[in-house]
Parts: C-alpha cells; structure tokens; sequence
C-alpha cells in the first residue's frame, strides 16, 4: 500500500504547484500530467487511489475536456476515485460530471485550499475500502508485506509517518471485530492517526470500549513523557468510550516515558507500547488478535508487577 497514490492532471503550473506544496505535507505520493495523453499513459501503471481532474486542460476558453477523460479513467483505473477540479463550474458540466462517475468536485476560488485535504483524503479511504474490500487473504498480505517495507525503507517523514498509520488499518483489518478503521481524523483541538471501532464479539475486547485509538510516532529518536501525556489525554476526551490505546514508536520509547506510564497505572486506560520489535512480530504473526492479547497481558502483568 502507497501513502496514497495521486494523479494530478491540469495544465496550469500554479496548480500543480500548489497542490505539490499542500499534498506533499500530507505524505501522499504525487505524479502529474498537463495533456490527456500523458494521463493516459500514467493511467495505465497500478496503484492509483484518486484523479485530481481539471475540467479544462486547454485554457479557460477550450472545452471540457477533461470531462472527456472520466470514461476512459474508470476503464483504466476502476477503483480509482475522481475529484473534478474547476473555475468554471456550471450546472451543465458538473452534471455531466457525475453522471459519467466522478467521486466529487472542487471549485478554483477562495476554499479551494481549506476543502482540498479533507475532500481528498475521504476519496482515498473509499478507493482503499474498494480495493481490500475485494482482495483476497493472500493480497492482503501481500499488501501488508510491501506497506512494512515502505516504512522501513521510506526517508520522507511526511510520507513515512502516513505508511505508519496506513500498516495500522491493514494490521487491524485482520483481526475480527476491528475491519472498520480510519486513518487521520481531526478537530478543533487534536488529531487522531487512526481510530478503530471496536465491534468484537470476543469478550476480551468487548471491555475496551466503543473505540481503539492509535498513535504513530515515525522519529528516528525515542518518544518521551509529553507525547504519552498528550495521547492519554485524547483518551481520556472519548466520552469514556475508549479505554485502550496503541502508540507505535519504532524508534523506541524513553525511560522517562515507561515511568509515566506506570504512574498511570491506576487509571482506567491502558496504553500498549509498540516499537520496532513489537512491531516487526505483529506483521509477521500468523495469529495478530492473538499477539496483540499477549502485549495487552503483558503490559497488565509487568504494570501490577511493580
């Protein structure tokens, strides 16, 4: 699995310049085209999740030929999610637009920016519900292997940090109970890379709560108290519906950080500690409901131990 594979097709370079600047932070992977034909041949390697489509490629005053892609995208890429982009949306085109099957639309004007992370990381979690959706047990491994093996190998932090919580959907995925997981939500006052609703059936889990949250820390230096502190407190904001927290750490966790952690160790939640050993023997388990109830009976037993 990609951190989110993007195809970009317009023909203004202040465009493409600007979604480089904004999507790039996001950790997505980017291509681009300004011509029909260049998209066309791009369309036909694997792996897309979203089109970002201008209506226009030929100037303000051309047709809508981008419009004129939308049938021949789906045939290339049926799982792939279309956003038509346009600065001279009419009732007409944007009609037109989604009876040949674009996902959604975004206009060129003052909230272009504001609507363009959200409108586009929705289309990518329903082209990857799609996709998995349809894979077979041995894709879904076989996607798993080649996800842990971009986090290992990726150097962007951007796009490392976004394949870390996109291995932590995928790893949960396998797990009954757990299919239904989201990377990336946000509020006002936080950010949550990866919630998890809880519909297990096995009594063990049925205890956490309504909701698993995750927390992905991609630094190549140990995480501290402070993060922990701050990811108990996203915890302790569910409404009491989420007693069970992961934070995934593969470059390790300070001492001071195991300290709070045992200070904590009244409290009504429960954080499991992830870090590359950890990591690694979950995405080679055959059984992961069993290894994740095994770090949970361990992170109780060496808690009460102390």
């Amino acid at each position: 699995m990609s951190s989110g594979k993007i195809l970009i097709i317009d023909d203004e370079e202040t465009f493409l310049q600007a979604y480089r600047d904004k999507l790039g932070s996001e950790g997505y992977v980017i291509e681009t085209a300004t011509t029909a034909a260049a998209a066309l041949e791009k369309l036909d390697q694997p792996g897309w999740d979203v089109v970002l489509l201008d209506q226009k490629l030929q100037g303000p005053a051309g047709p809508d030929s981008g419009v004129d892609l939308v049938d021949e995208i789906a045939r290339r890429a049926p799982a792939t999610r279309i956003l038509l982009v346009t600065g001279y949306a009419t009732a007409k085109a944007i009609a037109r637009a989604f009876d040949s099957g674009v996902h959604d639309y975004l206009q060129k004007d003052e909230l272009f920016s504001a609507l363009l992370a959200p409108k586009l990381r929705t289309a990518v979690e329903v082209a990857r519900a799609l996709r998995l959706a349809s894979h077979t047990s041995e894709e879904t491994e076989a996607e798993i292997r080649a996800t842990w093996l971009a986090v290992s190998s990726e150097t962007d932090p951007h796009r490392k940090g976004k394949q870390l919580e996109d291995l932590m959907v995928l790893l949960m995925k396998t797990i009954p109970g757990f299919r239904h997981t989201t990377p990336r939500r946000r509020n006002e006052l936080e950010e949550i890379d990866v919630l998890v609703r809880n519909e297990s059936s096995d009594p063990f889990w049925a205890r956490e709560g309504a909701y698993i949250l995750f927390e992905c820390k991609n630094w190549s230096k140990p995480v501290g108290a402070s993060e922990l502190r701050e990811f108990a407190t996203k915890l302790e904001r569910r409404y009491g519906r989420c007693r069970l927290g992961i934070f995934v750490a593969p470059g390790g966790f300070t001492e001071p950080l195991k300290l709070e952690l045992l200070r904590r160790s009244k409290e009504e939640h429960l954080i499991l500690l992830l870090g590359d050993t950890e990591l690694r023997r979950w995405v080679e388990s055959r059984d992961r409901g069993r290894f994740l109830k095994d770090l949970h009976e361990r992170a109780v037993v060496e808690t009460n131990g102390h």
